[in-house]
């Protein structure tokens, strides 16, 4: 019923256990599809190493996560996409919750559930009384909460991708967020309040929290022109967050390019 999409880039330290903690899920109708990324280190190694039929391990030069994620969607041979980082891991709930939503809400096609991090409290709790969140207005809940769709908490049907398209190819930070404003504008997002997926902040090749470049972050393909409401107060808070951290680090250059692209649209 799933494919189980996973990037791989450099995580021979963490993939078994990535791996594993998809094959110790509760509901056991899935395939795992890794996207070995052109990793430098033994970690297609290690998956060529576990022993189970529904792993399918995919090689192609490196060309950054997106590129991976987006093969792992052409790869998939079931409807149900389930993005899985391959450092992150599942609760043995998380397919089993995801799979009851699907049943409960037959006509949504974006599902998710909540999830903690592994060396911090946190991650986004609704605050409305239930066992679900029905997200209708996806631009007002991410300026709330700014984390509450996580690509390895995320399980999408196949066919939301061919109507509003695939992750960004060139963009390293913040190309989930780019997909998710994309389906956020047709879709609405059906939540689980349930803990399912962990986060793991302490694996290695991690990014790190640096300022990413202009032209590989998802500022680069911002466009304020014609937005309106949330979502312009949405990417407009997005670019003034940047800005202020170009004044923070003395970085003039990355600073014009943003205020000669958007020039008067980022004070209106």
């Amino acid at each position: 019923m799933f494919s189980v999409v996973i990037p791989l880039y450099n995580k021979e330290l963490s993939v078994r256990a990535t791996i594993e903690s998809v094959l110790n899920q509760s509901f056991q109708d899935f395939e795992i599809v890794v996207i070995n990324d052109g990793s430098m280190d033994s970690s297609a190694s290690v998956v060529e190493t576990i022993s189970d039929e529904r792993i399918r391990l995919v090689h192609q030069k490196n060309q950054g996560v997106s590129v991976a994620r987006n093969k792992g969607i052409d790869e998939a041979r079931y409807n149900w996409i389930a993005f899985l980082d391959g450092d992150d891991l599942w609760k043995k709930n998380h397919l089993s919750t995801i799979a009851t939503m699907i049943m409960k809400y037959p006509n949504d096609k974006v599902f998710c559930t909540s999830h903690t991090k592994s060396k911090y409290k946190g991650g986004y709790i609704p605050e409305d009384i239930g066992e679900y969140e029905i997200i209708e207005y996806y631009f007002e809940t991410v300026m709330k909460h700014v984390d509450f769709l996580w690509t390895s908490a995320t399980c999408i049907e196949k066919s939301v991708f061919a109507n509003v398209g695939n992750f960004p190819i060139g963009i390293s930070r913040g190309e989930d967020l780019d997909l998710w404003a994309r389906i956020g504008r047709k879709y609405r997002i059906v939540r689980s309040k349930k803990n399912t997926a962990i986060y793991r902040t302490d694996s290695e090749n991690k990014l790190t929290a640096q300022k990413s470049k202009y032209e590989h972050s998802i500022l680069s393909i911002v466009n304020l022109s014609g937005l309106r409401g949330s979502e312009r107060i949405y990417f407009k808070k997005m670019l003034y967050r940047r800005l202020k951290q170009d004044i923070r680090s003395v970085d003039l250059g990355e600073f014009i390019k943003l205020v000669y692209k958007h020039n008067i649209d980022l004070f209106r």
